[in-house]
This record gives C-alpha cells, structure tokens and sequence, in this order.
C-alpha cells in the first residue's frame, strides 16, 4: 500500500496514517501471564508475613478463603466486559460485612499486634489488655480472611484490568514493613517473590508509556509531515512481568549462592546504619514530628539537633557505644558526677516545660544578677562552709559533632564572675574554644552530701511560710556586716541587708545559724554570708513554683498507692529529707523492672499513672518523672533534669595524664535523666531514683520487681485493675496489678476495665457508639467528595474563563471530548473534521445549535495549527455549546449516572 502525501500551498505535507491488522498466528498468552503474576504476589505476600510471626489462627479456613477468592476475582478479571460488575458487588459485600463483623476484625487486629509487639520487643506484657485467649483463633482467623479478600479484589483488578501498582502497593508493602523495620527475619524466598511482583507490576504500568501513547488527540511533526497521534498501545507487559519475575529468581539464587560460598557477611557499620534507620522510621509519630524528624536525619547522617522532653512516645531506646563528650577532670573526684543540660519544672500532658519565663521576674531574680550569687553556686559555697575546705576542682567537657550544640555544666561551679547563667537552673562559661568549654566547681552528688549533711556540722534553717513542713523557730546568730575582711562582701553583705531591714542595730544582722557569732570563716569568706542571705529570700520562690503537681485522677491514684511514704508529717533537714527519697526510691524499685523496652505510653494515659501503676516496666525517663513528683507529694522541692552520668567506676576506667588529670570518654548509653531535689541551706542537688544506678556503677540487668505481703488488720476484697501499695505499720503491701478495697466499702460505682483505669459514668451501648462512628465516616466521605467536586469545577471555569485565549480553546474542546465520550463517540486517529461532522450529523440541532461542535473545532484546530487567537465572542459560542451539550447529557441519564457525572467523574454541575 503507498501512502498518499497531500501538499498545500504553505508547503506543509500532511500523510495519512496506514491501520494494519494482521490474523494472529499462536493463541494470546496475556491474560495466563496477569493472572499468574497477580498470584505470585497474594501468595508471597501472605507467606511472607505469616513466616514473621507465630498466630494462633485456622490454617484451613485461611487456606480456603485465598482459593476461593483468588480463583473468583481471577476469573472476572479474565472475563472483562460486563462480568467486571461482580467486583462491584464484591467490594460493596466486601465492606457491609466488614462492618457487620466490626468488633471482631477490632479484636483480632489486637490479638495480632499484641503477638506482633512481644516478638518484636522480646516482651511478655500484652499491649492490649483483658483480651479473652479462646476469641484469639476465631477472631485473628476473620481478620486474615478480610485480609486475603482485600488482597484478592486490589491485586488481581490491578494486576490483569488496568496494570497500576500504587494501591497494590498500600495493601501490601505496610503489612510486611511491620516485621522489617523491627529487625524481624522474612523468609528470603517469599520475600524475593514479594519483590518480584512489585518490580513486575511497575514495569506492566510503565513498559508501554511513550511518545505516541495516552494525551490529548494531536499531531506529532517530523520535519514537515505531520502524523496522528495514535492511541493504540503495544501490550507486551504481561510478558515483560513473567520475564521480570524470572530474572529476579535467577538473581537471588546466583546472589545466595555467592555468598555462600564467599561467606560474606554485611560490616557492622552497614547492620548499625540499618538499625539506627530502622528504629528512626519506627519511632516515628505526628505527636512528636519536631524529634521524629531530628531522628530520621541523623540516622541517613544528616545531623538536625533537636530535643523535646515527650515522656513515653517511643517504646524502647537503644545506645550505639558511640563518644558524644570527651571529660578531663583535674582530680579524680569520689562519688557521681552529673553533667546538666536541662532542667523541666512543669509536668503537663505527659511532657516537661521549663517554668514560664515570668515567673522569673521576681526580684530575687534581680538581686542574683546585682551580687553575682546564683543558686547555681549555692550548693559549692555552703558545701565548701560546711567542710571548712577551699579545696575546688576543674572539668574540661569537649562535645562531640552530634552533641556541638550543646553545652553541659556540673553542679557546684563556683567560679564567680566567670560564668553566664540561666535563672535558677543551668550554667555556661563566659567563652568557648575549640568546641571545649571549662568549669572551676566543687564536686556535688547525693551520696557525698547525704554524707556531708549527716556528719558535718549541725545546721539548722528557718521555717519558710511557703513549705509544708512543720519545724520549730531555729536559734538564730548575729554577725556583724563590718567584721567581714573582704571589702567587696562587706559592702555588699551590709548593702542588702540594709535595702531589705535586716540591720538589727549599728551596722549587725543576723542569719539563721546556731553557729558562734565570731566564726572566722564566715568573716573571711563573705560570699558565704551573701548566699545564706539570698537564700533566705529564694526559698520562697523554690516552694511555691516546684511543688506543683497535676490535679486529677491519674495523680490522686499515685498519691493513693505512695500515700505511707508522701502523706507524712516531716521536718525539712537534710536527714528527714534523705530519709523520705530514700524510701521512695526503694518502693519505685520493688515495684518495677528497668527495661530499654518498657512499650510506648497509650496516648490516653498518663506516663506517671502508667509505669508505677500497671506497666511497672522502663528507664531512667521513667524513674526520675516519677521520682519527682512522689518528693512533690511529700512537700519536697523537686524538678526534672537531664544530660550526663559519670560514676566511680568509669572516672577509674579513663586514662590518666601525666599532669594527674583524668581524661574519660563519655559514650552514648551514659546519656541520663535523674531528679534535683531542694535541701534548706544547701540547694539545688541532684538525686538518684533510677534503679541499678548508684554512685560507683551502673548496673541496668533487668530485674524482677519484688512482691510482699502481709496481713490486713481488715477484711479485703480484691478486684483485677491497677497496682496499689499499701504500708501497714512497718510492713510494705505490694499487690500487683490489684485494686484492694476495705470490705463494706462502695464499689458500685466503679467499673474495673482492662488497663488498670478505673472509670465510672453513663454505659454507652455497642450499636449506638459503632452507629455515631459510621454515620461520622458517612459525613467525613461526603464532605470529602464535595470539596473535590467543588474544586474540579472551580478550576475548570477558571480555565474557561481566564488566561491565554488558545490555551482557553483548548481546554475546552478537551471538555468537549470527555463529555462526548459519554455519548459513545470518540475521535479516532486524530481525524477531527471528520469526527465533527459525525458528531453534528448526531446531535446537530438535538443536543446543541446546527453548527456548534463544527464551529467550536474550527477554532481549535486554527488556534493549534495557524496560531489564530480566538475572539472573546467565539469562545463565548463554544462555552454555549458545551452547556447546552452539558444539559443535554444530564436530562437523558438516569439518577445513577447523574450521581457519577456529577461526583465521581465530576463532568457536570448538575442542579445541586
């Protein structure tokens, strides 16, 4: 055949498309591949999961359901045509009964997370609580079976009608990233077979896209000859799937055999970045996006330093053994040394705040700033009073890239006028070298000063009207401001006390020391006097801003379990203080278990309520959060802090300099959260509530919480729900994950559910909740599609309506097309006269004006092709021709496709 070349007189040539068919010699296989494909891939994604985890489910039924629905949605698929009406009505079966069966998918899906989260976590604490082990089989096995039917209707529809693999995808890449992101072992073959089927089904959708296929109908040019665009494709993609496939296999057999033989296996760098990618992705949440992000960055090596304080949102933590600080100390010191940098004052929503900026406009506050003496240095200088020694100190903290950031102080520093400070809470060097700072301090731990307090000289303090402690008025001794022999601590010892009426008589004052009036010490060290003055006055503000504790069930319950240890009168010296930490402490520690992998915090509890209570199971997040608000309860100031813990044992490890210092590498697992309690006359110290950690080692061996019991001098009864400790006299009574009430007492108010929570109030019946939540997802799905409705109309009048009057045309006659092609008419090789006049021929006068479509491609053809700008009053007449054709449209359908013009394909406004 030749083809026939037409020439006019702009020298343009037009050819004329050839259609060839010719008779098929060999029987298509096609249609044998897709569905071959489609079962490669329900069955290895099945297979796959399953060979992660352990469920206790009927293999049978499971076995019949993938038959059964494969061979069915396999088989309409093949057929096509009308037979494609049956997935219609297998996807309406598909949710009626899974909304019928509703409560017992829910429950399966329990069944199967709880078993999911104890092999990955290596736990045997249930997520979810109460469930009833005899629905575990029936209720895991309905939901593999809704499983498989989602597989079926998604994987077959868009493996053998229309090749696509995005929700092919969704319905299956989750299911297996939930065993591969917490490091749980897939089966290498179903996983390879997995791969495979997504590398087929992406080619399937992908092999056949080029220049000449899909878009708008037009003209391709070669030089000067113009060809059709055409629309037909050349399906080969079945068989490039099966190829794909084949080659994976023989990939992956070739790949193990290799490294068989070889016995390669992966660097530990590669397995560190994998797990440290891994555990980013997985402790990934929208409640803690800011750190999620931070996580998921510097696990690819990108180092985006952030940190909030969320308690509870990630279920477990693991250390690398990295260095993030290099420490030299000048002499080695006895005891732990904490290295802060941040301190939380406010527990709220299971976080910590810093308290709010204004509360720090006190006048205290301006009073620290005016004798440069911080509560920082408070404990240095009464400590250092106490042992009538100078003897100080100094650290070196050089931080690692990942920590550069930051900046870490000890407590105690000392060095006066030096130091930059942050209102009562940390400290920074006035300059920073070579990313090094430094600190002049006098050692501080809680062992060493319980010591101190205890066996030091006796110190009494003054009853302050903000404590809840009860204490009997202290001797008080009388200084004169003129005795001290620092001229710059006599001005200014006498200069406060002046301002604030301290001066008794000429130039004397007194302080709250049963101490002797002529002690040389205090006089020759004035800063001494000058801090035991402000912290007369600070005292007021520590008391009524760091007692603070949430007022509602979840507390009332803590309070309730603690009460023998924080519902006691005390006294507020340093040995009654040391005595009630202690005792809390050592309650916290038979109760629970410290655990890397304590399992997220339920989003409906509280992280306090949750651990002591009914979890009883994390790290030093945990204890310290807790520690400080039980010392809360018991009148005890107490607040939140966290960096670095430096004990004995690793001081004795680091190496020594030639000059006597000592250098310690401080690695990643030292990172650290412990409680700062406030002692009367000494200040800020920090306190030790985590379990394993003492002052010489850290020994974090998961243990079992101790249990004791003793007899009630009542009758009891109990109930299943939350933990409570009780103290009858001497003896301690832990009942675990019990509620226990006096016999006699109402209890029919109360409802004990599974989680420990004890909730009462108005019953809510199953249907009426399951009917509230269905009518809302009915008016979510509703407002839904009418805001995409709204949009798609909005931005096709705007293309209408405004912009490039060519680009206008051809927007519209695209319009024309879609809506024609609801008519059954389609152009056809890009002949456009020729289909205008067959769409005239049909609708000329009927459907719209004699002339219009004509018209209407006139001018698209002549806007495309002689680059004619039309006229407002021509795309006018076209807009008239596409409404009238709109109209038309709608009143010939039926209420069925009006709701699909209307909604789905979103053609026409219809009368809404």
């Amino acid at each position: 055949m030749k083809r026939k070349n037409i020439q006019n007189s702009n020298g343009i040539t037009i050819s004329d498309s050839i259609v060839m068919s010719v008779k098929q010699k060999h029987p298509s296989m096609r249609k044998l591949y897709a569905a071959a494909i489609s079962i490669i891939g329900m069955l290895s994604v099945i297979m796959a999961f399953l060979g992660m985890f352990h469920f206790r489910y009927h293999q049978g039924n499971v076995a019949a359901a993938f038959l059964f629905f494969a061979a069915f949605h396999i088989f309409i698929a093949l057929k096509g045509g009308k037979a494609l009406g049956a997935y219609l009505l297998s996807v309406v079966s598909f949710l009626f009964l899974a909304y019928k069966k509703s409560s017992k998918l829910v429950l399966g899906f329990k069944f199967v997370y709880n078993i999911i989260y104890k092999e990955t976590f290596e736990s045997n604490l249930n997520y979810y609580k109460g469930l009833r082990r005899v629905l575990e089989e029936p209720c895991i096995t309905t939901l593999f079976v809704f499983y498989i039917w989602l597989l079926a209707i998604v994987l077959c529809y868009f493996t053998i009608c229309r090749p696509n693999p995005v929700l092919p995808l969704m319905v299956t890449f989750p299911i297996l990233e939930i065993g591969m992101y917490n490091g749980v072992k897939m089966p290498v073959f179903w996983g390879i077979m997995c791969i495979a089927y997504w590398l087929a089904i992406l080619a399937m959708s992908t092999i056949d896209v080029g220049e000449y296929s899909g878009g708008q109908s037009g003209f391709v040019r070669k030089n000067n000859l113009f060809f059709p665009k055409r629309h037909m494709k050349l399906k080969v993609t079945e068989r490039c799937g099966m190829f794909i496939i084949a080659s994976v296999m023989i990939v992956a057999v070739l790949s193990y055999g290799f490294l068989k033989i070889t016995h390669y296996k992966r660097s530990d760098s590669i397995n560190e970045k994998r797990r440290d990618i891994s555990d980013a992705f997985d402790d990934f949440t929208f409640e803690n996006l800011g750190e999620s992000l931070s996580n998921i960055t510097n696990a690819f090596g990108f180092n985006l330093d952030y940190e909030n304080h969320k308690l509870g949102a990630s279920d477990h933590i693991r250390y690398k053994n990295v260095t993030d600080l290099t420490v030299t100390i000048e002499k080695p010191v006895k005891g732990a040394l904490y290295l802060k940098d941040y301190v939380g004052a406010v527990y709220k929503d299971n976080q910590w705040f810093k308290l709010p900026s204004s509360k720090y406009n006190a006048d205290i506050f301006d009073d620290f700033k005016d004798y440069d003496v911080h509560p920082q240095n408070f404990p240095a200088l009464f400590s250092r009073y106490i042992k009538r020694s100078d003897e100080k100190n100094t650290i070196w903290i050089k931080n690692s890239a990942k920590k550069k950031n930051r900046i870490y102080s000890p407590y105690g520093v000392e060095d006066l006028g030096k130091i930059k400070y942050e209102n009562d809470t940390l400290a920074f060097p006035g300059n920073k070298k070579g990313g090094e700072t430094s600190y002049k301090f006098v050692p501080i731990s809680p062992d060493n000063m319980e010591v101190l307090l205890d066996s030091g000289i006796e110190v009494f303090f003054s009853k302050n009207s903000g404590s809840s402690f009860s204490l009997e008025a202290p001797n008080r001794s009388v200084y004169s401001a003129s005795s001290i022999t620092d001229k710059k601590w006599q001005d200014a010892v006498y200069k406060y006390c002046d301002e604030n009426g301290l001066i008794s008589y000429d130039d004397y004052f007194t302080i709250d020391y049963e101490l002797p009036s002529d002690d040389a010490y205090l006089y020759d060290h004035g800063d001494v006097l000058m801090a035991e003055l402000l912290q007369n006055d600070y005292k007021k503000f520590v008391y009524e801003n760091f007692l603070d504790v949430p007022d509602n069930q979840d507390m009332a319950e803590v309070r309730a379990a603690y009460s023998d240890l924080v519902d006691v009168e005390h006294g507020n010296t340093p040995k009654e203080v040391f005595e009630i930490l202690n005792n809390i402490r050592t309650r916290i520690a038979a109760n629970s278990t410290y655990s890397l992998a304590p399992g997220k915090t339920p989003s409906t509890r509280d992280f306090v309520n949750y651990f002591l209570l009914e979890n009883h199971k994390g790290f030093c997040t945990y204890y310290a959060t807790s520690g400080v608000l039980l010392a809360r309860m018991a009148g005890i100031p107490a607040r939140y802090a966290t960096g670095y813990i430096l004990v004995e044992n690793d001081i004795k490890a680091g190496k020594t300099n030639s000059d006597g210092s000592v250098t310690i590498d401080v690695k990643d697992n030292r990172s650290h959260a412990w409680a700062e309690v406030y002692i009367d006359g000494i200040g800020w110290i920090p306190y030790e509530f985590t379990a394993g950690y003492t002052q010489q080692e850290i020994n974090t061996e998961p243990t079992q919480a101790t249990t004791t019991a003793t007899t009630q001098n009542s009758s009891t009864t109990t109930t299943t729900g939350t933990s409570v400790s009780k103290t009858t006299g001497n003896s301690s009574v832990t009942t675990s994950h019990t509620t226990t009430k006096a016999a006699g007492s109402d209890v029919s108010a109360t409802t004990i559910v599974p989680g420990g929570k004890n909730k009462s109030g108005i019953h809510i019946p199953k249907f009426i909740k399951k009917l509230f939540f269905f009518i809302l997802f009915i008016a979510a799905m509703v407002m839904l599609i009418r805001a995409r409705r709204a949009f798609i109309l909005k931005t096709r009048e705007k293309h209408f309506k405004t912009g490039d009057p060519r680009t206008r045309i051809r927007y519209m006659y695209s319009y024309a097309e879609k809506l024609l092609n609801e008519l059954n008419l389609r152009s056809e090789y890009g002949n456009y006269k020729q289909f205008a006049s067959e769409v005239e021929k049909w609708h000329g006068g009927i459907s719209f004006e004699d002339g219009g479509f004509e018209k209407l491609t006139d001018i698209a053809l002549d806007s495309a092709f002689n680059n004619k700008t039309p006229d407002n009053e021509e795309l006018k007449k076209c807009e008239k021709t596409l409404s009238d054709l709109g109209e038309y449209i709608f009143k010939k359908a039926t209420v069925t496709q009006k709701y699909k013009l209307m909604y789905l394909n979103v053609l026409l406004k219809g009368d809404d």
